[in-house]
């Protein structure tokens, strides 16, 4: 600890009780190469700098981020472990039946990160040229079209797409967005919904053909990539996802806002800025009450739209 900077370490008796006598643990509900672990490795970088501490990432993929969130809630609330949380995590009692927690009280707010939306794809070799060509196939009866999702914002932007479309695809549910890509691009599956940084990456390899985005307008990152509404003018709303870090509920005040501000203060940095672009992701410094005050209005319209999607929790 002498070796801190004294400007990070007021007292050592403090310091200690914020969690800083041992690494800062960022758990990741998805697997290696996700854009949440992408997004989760940038800021680490930069985070143990701001911190003056060493930051490790660990991933907990499976049961749509439960895992991980499950194994943060129990955690000691003093800034040691933290989860990197999305929208849909938020809502998961619209998702799954039987949690171990409180998807909202369980977790305490502690600083705003990113966002990011969705991307419909098929593989480049395929004859759907369009979100009407997938419509056209998605009604004949047999085979029926499958589309892989590796996330559970993935699963509720396919619904969307059912719904908007009239037709019933059967969804392929993978352990991680790598995977779904991995099939798609090998010809296992004729669809898939991933994040936007993903399915961008993997279409400028000449892979994979992009139909729609589920974000409200097109990205500047993929301008001629149309939106589900406006292929489908009749479906509402649209879904972008924030990523966010969230401790156990319980924190102290002080302990939130040492790593609110040096979670702020990495995201003003051009390194992981850039990190950001390349991934497709939006920096989006929320605060700790910013974020909490987001979180409130995203869970309304995120249960709003799994209602419209016809999802039942599982």
């Amino acid at each position: 600890m002498l070796t801190l900077p004294a400007l990070l370490l007021p007292s050592a008796a403090s310091h200690a009780q914020d969690g800083g006598a041992r690494p800062v643990t960022l758990v990741v509900p998805f697997p290696a190469g996700s854009v949440t672990d992408n997004v989760t490795r940038a800021v680490a970088q930069q985070l143990q700098e701001s911190l003056g501490q060493p930051v490790v990432v660990d991933n907990r993929p499976g049961a749509q981020g439960t895992l991980a969130a499950a194994h943060v809630a129990r955690s000691q609330p003093d800034g040691a472990t933290l989860l990197m949380g999305s929208s849909v995590m938020f809502v998961a009692r619209s998702l799954i039946r039987s949690l171990s927690y409180d998807p909202v009280g369980s977790f305490q707010p502690v600083s705003g990160i990113g966002s990011t939306s969705m991307i419909l794809m098929v593989p480049a070799a395929s004859p759907v040229r369009s979100l009407a060509d997938l419509q056209v196939r998605a009604r004949q009866a047999a085979p029926p079209v499958t589309v892989g999702f590796g996330s559970p914002s993935g699963q509720v932007a396919l619904a969307l797409f059912a719904t908007a479309s009239g037709t019933q695809p059967v969804g392929v549910s993978y352990r991680g967005i790598p995977q779904a890509m991995t099939d798609l691009v090998g010809g296992h599956i004729e669809a898939a919904v991933v994040d936007l940084g993903t399915g961008l990456a993997q279409r400028r390899s000449g892979q994979v053909r992009a139909l729609a985005i589920s974000a409200a307008a097109r990205s500047p990152l993929a301008p001629e990539v149309p939106t589900l509404q406006e292929s489908f003018p009749h479906a509402e709303g649209a879904l972008e996802t924030i990523i966010a870090v969230l401790g156990p509920a319980g924190m102290p005040a002080a302990t939130v806002a040492r790593l609110d501000e040096a979670i702020r203060a990495a995201l003003t940095r051009p390194a992981l800025q850039e990190r950001f672009s390349a991934l497709s992701t939006a920096v989006l410094p929320l605060t700790a009450s910013a974020l909490a005050a987001r979180i409130r209005a995203d869970n309304a319209r995120w249960e709003a739209l799994i209602r419209q999607a016809g999802i039942e929790p599982e």
